[in-house]
Parts: C-alpha cells; structure tokens; sequence
C-alpha cells in the first residue's frame, strides 16, 4: 500500500478524479469515514453495484439485480484501486435507483443502531453524484 493510500486508510475512504502524485492525492472532492463507507457498501450491495466476496444482497428490489456489470466487493473494501468512467456510471445509476425503490429505508429496518435514514441517503446521494462526475472523465481512483 502507497504511503497516500495508508494516509487515506487510517482516516477512512477518499476518492479522487486524478491518478496519485509521488506526493500523493492532489484531491479528494469525495470521501468518508469507516463508518459512512460501511453504510454506503451495504446500500451499493444491495443495489447490485458489489458482489461475491462473501456478501450477498438481503433484499429481492426487482431491478437491482446482480448482472454483468457489478463489481466485485473488494474494490470497495480497499483504499487502492482504479475506477473506470464506465464502472462509475453503472454505479451512479444503480445508487440512484436504490434511493427510488427506497432501499436505505427497506434495509435500515434490519439494524438496532444507525445513524438515521436521512443521514444515510445523503451520503449515497453524495456517492452517486461523485460517481456521475467522474464518469464524465476518466473514472477515479481510491486512496
């Protein structure tokens, strides 16, 4: 792991537009804790944006099923890697379909302990939105 990555782990999840520098990140327009990140992964699973590696989706929301665009779950666990313009749109597209077919609501029902739904929504608001950018250009990469 690359001393920006390592830098990025310890504080949570980053996302950046541009490719790392020998310094590092230049930018990170998009990121969250460990915890927002948990929140986030769980909602983009059951999107079908992530899957295998020992998670399966909780809920059958028709048309948020897993299909031949979704990424592995580890590319969403690690602070390293490379997100393509075309990955990035799938996701976006995805994250806004669960926010229509109220999944944040649907699977936060199954947790004692959340930080509320408005909460939630917004930060998959903000993953969506950050994933549209960047498939306007040339993907992003996690630090």
């Amino acid at each position: 792991m690359s001393v920006a990555a390592l830098s990025c782990a310890v504080m949570g999840y980053a996302f950046s537009l541009d490719p790392p520098t020998e310094e590092g990140y230049l930018s990170t327009p998009c990121a969250f804790s460990g915890e927002q990140m948990n929140y986030v992964r769980m909602i983009m699973i059951e999107a079908g944006v992530v899957a295998g590696d020992g998670v399966a989706q909780v809920l059958d929301t028709r048309g948020l099923e897993v299909t031949e665009e979704t990424l592995p779950t580890r590319r969403f666990l690690y602070n390293e890697g490379h997100t393509t313009a075309a990955e990035a749109a799938f996701v976006a597209r995805r994250l806004r379909a669960a926010l229509d077919a109220q999944v944040v609501a649907e699977l936060l029902v199954f947790l004692d302990d959340h930080p509320g739904e408005d909460q939630v929504t917004e930060w998959v608001r903000q993953f969506a939105a950050f994933n549209e950018q960047a498939a306007q250009q040339n993907g992003y990469y996690s630090c």
